[in-house]
C-alpha cells in the first residue's frame, strides 16, 4: 500500500470518523480526504507531478496533514523542514533539495524572508496562514472543492515519498529519501508492536518534521484508523488541558516531556483517566519516572528506539517489560534485523558492546545528493547507526552512548548514558547530560550538566558522592555544572555539541 493509499482506504472504510482535531476544528476521514483531493488537483494544475519535491514548512497543524498526503498522492515527494533553523541552515537544506513548490504555514512566512534571497533555483510560494501575502498563492483558495487530480501511475513501495534531512550535529545536514514502502512498514509496524486501535485518540506534540510525529503517529494512526489530535507549540500545561478535553488514550513523546507532567499542578486538576498507552524514545527514562507514571496516569509504557534512516521504529520495549529492562530500547521490529559489531565490520558476542547496524524494509537506500554518504552509511543495505550498543542473550537492545559521544578516560571507555541513569536517581535532579572534558593527565574525564527540579537544591559536591555510590569511581563526574534547561534539537535529543562549549577550562579540582 502506497502511503497516500492509506488515507483513501480508510476514509471508504470510516468516512465519518474524526480524522484529525486542532484547537476547535475537526475533519472527517471523508473531509480529509476530500480536502487532500482539491489540493492535489490544484497542484497537479500548477506541475507538481512525479519525482517533484514539494518543501513544507509549517508548525503542527491540520495543514501540513493536507499537504503531505496531497503531494503524495501526486507521486511527488515531500521534504519537511525544520521551523527551528535558522536562515543560512534553511538555505542549505532549500537548496539542496531543490523544491519546484515551498508550501508555508501560518507564522513562518518571515522565517521564509529570511532564506528567499539565498534560494539558488525559483520556486512557488503557496502560504497557508490567515491572510493573503504578497508573491505567494493562498493556501485556502487551493484547498476549496473542486474536480480531483489525473491519476498518476508507475508508483510502487520503491518510490520515493519524504526527503527528511537528519539534525546534522556532526556537520551538514543528510537528507535521508524514505520510499513509500519505507513508511508503510513503519505504520504496520506501530500499530504491531505500539498495540494502536482504531477506538485510540493520540496527542501529536512532538513536531510534525520529525520521524516520531509523522511517520508513527500521523501516518501509523491514519492506517488503524484512530483519531489525531494536534497541539501546535509544546507547553505542560496546555498538554495536560488536551489529553483531558480530547480524551487522549496514545501518547508519544521524549522522556523530558513526562517527567515535567509529573511535576505539573495541572496534572491532578484533570481528568486523564482516558490514558492507556505512553510511549518514549529518545533518551532513557529512568526506573522511579516509569513507577511514578505507572502509578499516576495507569498506562502502559512502551520504550522505542529508531532514526531518521529507519524511518522511526526500529526497536521497542514491551510495557511488560518497562521495569524487567528498564534501559534497554527493546527487541527489533518486524523484519528488521540487527547486528553489532567491531572496528572491523566483526560480529560481537552478546553483551558486547559495539556498533549498532539495523537491516529492514523501514531502512532508507540513499542520502539525497550524497552518493559518499550513502555508500558509507548504507552499503549493503545495513545502516551503521554510529551508535554504541549491547545485545543481551534474550535479545533485548541497549543503547550505551554515540560513537562520538564517548568519553575515554586514561583509556577506558565510558558510556555517557550509564553515568546519566546514576544521575538521574538523584532525588533532586530533574535532567542531567554528561560530556568529556579535557584533562592534562586523563585526555579526558567526565563532566556532568544536572537541571534540578523545581525549586530543588543540591551542590556539586553532593551530586559526585551519590554518583560514587552507584558507579565505578573512574566513570564518576570529576565536575558538575547546574543548568537551567539542556540544549535540544527538535527530535528532543540533547545537543551535546552546544554543552562541550560550556565546559569549564581547565582540569577540575582534585577531590
Amino acid at each position: 500500500m502506497l502511503v497516500h493509499e492509506i488515507l483513501e482506504y480508510t476514509a471508504e472504510r470510516l468516512p465519518g470518523k474524526i480524522a484529525l482535531r486542532e484547537d476547535g476544528a475537526s475533519l472527517t476521514y471523508g473531509e480529509t480526504l476530500g480536502r487532500v483531493r482539491a489540493l492535489a488537483a490544484a497542484l497537479q494544475a500548477r506541475g507538481v507531478g512525479p519525482g517533484d519535491r514539494v518543501a513544507l514548512l509549517f508548525p503542527n497543524c491540520m495543514e501540513f496533514c493536507l499537504a503531505y498526503f496531497a503531494v503524495l498522492s501526486l507521486g511527488a515527494v515531500v521534504v519537511p523542514l525544520n521551523n527551528r533553523l535558522a536562515s543560512q541552515e534553511f538555505t542549505y537544506i532549500v537548496n539542496d533539495a531543490q523544491p519546484a513548490t515551498l508550501i508555508v504555514g501560518h507564522h513562518l512566512w518571515d522565517a521564509y524572508l529570511g532564506f528567499r534571497d539565498g534560494l539558488e533555483t525559483p520556486v512557488r510560494v503557496i502560504y497557508a496562514g490567515p491572510e493573503r501575502k504578497k508573491g505567494a498563492e493562498f493556501f485556502a483558495d487551493l484547498a476549496q472543492p473542486g474536480p480531483c487530480p489525473a491519476a498518476v501511475g508507475g508508483l510502487n513501495h520503491d518510490s520515493p515519498a519524504c526527503i527528511m534531512y537528519t539534525s546534522g550535529t556532526t556537520g551538514l545536514p543528510k537528507g535521508a529519501v524514505m520510499t513509500h514502502g519505507n513508511i508503510f512498514t513503519n505504520a504496520r509496524n506501530c500499530g504491531a508492536h505500539l498495540d494502536y486501535k482504531e477506538s485510540d485518540v493520540t496527542l501529536i506534540v512532538v513536531p510534525l518534521f520529525h520521524v516520531t510525529g509523522l511517520n508513527s503517529q500521523l501516518v501509523a494512526f491514519f492506517y488503524v484508523g484512530g483519531t489525531c489530535s494536534i497541539m501546535r507549540a509544546y507547553n505542560t500545561s496546555a498538554m495536560i488541558e488536551l489529553i483531558a478535553s480530547h480524551r487522549v488514550s496514545v501518547t508519544f513523546k521524549v522522556p523530558t516531556m513526562y517527567t515535567l507532567m509529573l511535576v505539573n499542578p495541572a496534572l491532578t486538576a484533570h481528568d486523564l483517566s482516558s490514558l492507556r498507552l505512553a510511549a518514549y524514545g529518545g533518551a532513557p527514562m529512568d526506573p522511579a519516572t516509569i513507577r511514578a507514571l505507572q502509578q499516576t496516569l495507569g498506562v502502559d509504557l512502551y520504550n522505542a528506539y529508531g532514526l531518521t534512516e529507519t524511518s522511526s521504529l526500529t526497536t521497542v520495549l514491551p510495557c511488560c517489560d518497562a521495569l524487567r529492562k528498564a534501559g534497554s530500547v527493546g527487541l527489533p521490529v518486524s523484519g528488521v534485523s540487527l547486528r553489532v559489531v567491531d572496528e572491523s565490520g566483526l560480529d560481537l558476542p552478546p553483551d558486547t558492546p559495539g556498533e549498532l547496524w539495523v537491516k529492514g524494509p523501514n531502512v532508507v537506500g540513499q542520502y539525497w545528493n550524497k552518493p559518499e554518504a550513502t555508500a558509507s552509511s548504507l552499503a549493503g543495505g545495513w545502516l551503521r547507526t554510529g551508535d554504541i550498543a549491547r545485545i543481551d542473550p534474550e535479545g533485548f537492545v541497549f543503547i550505551a552512548d554515540r560513537k562520538k559521544d564517548m568519553i575515554c578516560r586514561g583509556g577506558e571507555n565510558i558510556y555517557s548514558i550509564e553515568v546519566e541513569a546514576a544521575l538521574l536517581t538523584h532525588s533532586q535532579v530533574l535532567e542531567a547530560a554528561v560530556v568529556p572534558r579535557p584533562h592534562s593527565i586523563f585526555q579526558e574525564v567526565v563532566h556532568a550538566f544536572c537541571v534540578l527540579k523545581p525549586g530543588a537544591e543540591a551542590a556539586e559536591d553532593e551530586i559526585i558522592a551519590h554518583c560514587k555510590s552507584m558507579i565505578a569511581d573512574y566513570k564518576v563526574p570529576a565536575s558538575v555544572s547546574f543548568v537551567e534547561a539542556l540544549p535540544r534539537n527538535p527530535g528532543g535529543k540533547v545537543l551535546k555539541n552546544a554543552l562541550r562549549e560550556l565546559v569549564p577550562p581547565g582540569d577540575p579540582p582534585r577531590r
